[in-house]
C-alpha cells in the first residue's frame, strides 16, 4: 500500500509540473505574439530601417540659380587663428555621398539665411536612439544660400520654407577612436570636422587648423548626452 501511495503521489507531482511548464510556454509564446503585434518596428532589422531612408540627393526642396539682383552671401563667421584644432584633415570628403549616404533632414536657418541638408552614412543613421554613434560614423552637412529678393529678404515657397539657391559649403564630421584630442578644452567627444567648398577645396573657416569653432559649437550646444550630434529638433 505504501508503495502504491508513493506512485500516486509522484504521478500527481509530475502532472502538476507538466501543467506549470505548459502554462509558462504558452505565456511566453503569447508575449512574443503581442510584442510583434504592438511593436512591429522591433521585428525590423537595422538594415531594413536604413534602406527605407532616401539617398542624400533626394532633397525635398526647390533649387534655383542665384538671383543676380540679390545681395551677396553673408560672410562666414570668423574663427580665431590661435584656436587649437587638428592640423591634418583626417575626416576627408566622402566619395559620392549624394548617392551613398542617407538623407536625414533639411532645416532652415533664419539667423544666417541658409538651408542646411544633413546626411549620414549607414553607420551613422543606424545608431540606436540614446546610444553613442559607432566609430566610422560620418555626417555631411550641405549649406545652401536661401533665395533672397533685391532688398535681401528671404523668399519662401508656398509652404513657408526657404528656397535653396547655390550650394555654398559642405561640412563633414567623422567619429573615430582617438579623434578630437587636438581641440583641447573644446573637444566634443571623438569627432573631428572639416569644411569644403563645392569644388572640394577647403572652405576658408573649415580648413585644417581652423575647425575649433565646430567642435566648440557641438560641445556647448549639444553635449555628451547626444554624443555631440545635433538632432532635427
Amino acid at each position: 500500500m505504501q508503495y502504491l501511495f508513493k506512485i500516486k503521489y509522484l504521478r500527481k507531482q509530475w502532472v502538476k509540473s507538466l501543467v506549470i511548464l505548459s502554462t509558462c510556454i504558452i505565456s511566453f509564446l503569447l508575449a512574443q505574439i503581442l510584442s510583434i503585434t504592438m511593436y512591429p518596428s522591433n521585428s525590423l532589422s537595422q538594415a531594413q530601417e536604413v534602406s527605407a531612408l532616401p539617398p542624400c540627393s533626394a532633397i525635398p526642396r526647390l533649387l534655383e540659380p542665384p538671383d543676380p539682383n540679390a545681395l551677396s552671401k553673408p560672410p562666414a563667421p570668423a574663427v580665431p587663428q590661435s584656436a587649437p584644432a587638428p592640423k591634418i584633415d583626417r575626416v576627408g570628403m566622402p566619395n559620392n555621398y549624394q548617392n551613398n549616404y542617407k538623407l536625414i533632414y533639411v532645416v532652415d536657418k533664419p539667423d544666417s539665411n541658409q538651408v542646411r541638408v544633413i546626411c549620414g552614412n549607414n553607420l551613422a543613421v543606424s545608431a540606436k536612439l540614446g546610444e553613442p554613434f559607432p566609430y566610422g560614423s560620418i555626417f555631411v552637412m550641405e549649406i545652401y544660400r536661401a533665395k533672397q529678393d533685391s532688398q535681401g529678404n528671404v523668399v519662401k515657397d508656398e509652404k513657408g520654407q526657404f528656397i535653396r539657391e547655390a550650394l555654398a559649403a559642405i561640412y563633414v564630421q567623422r567619429k573615430e577612436k582617438g579623434f578630437g584630442v587636438d581641440y583641447l578644452e573644446n573637444r566634443s567627444g571623438e569627432w573631428e570636422y572639416i569644411g569644403y567648398q563645392p569644388d572640394q577645396t577647403y572652405w576658408p573657416t573649415g580648413a585644417p587648423g581652423k575647425t575649433n569653432a565646430c567642435a566648440a559649437c557641438h560641445l556647448k550646444l549639444v553635449g555628451k548626452d547626444q554624443d555631440f550630434v545635433f538632432s532635427q529638433n
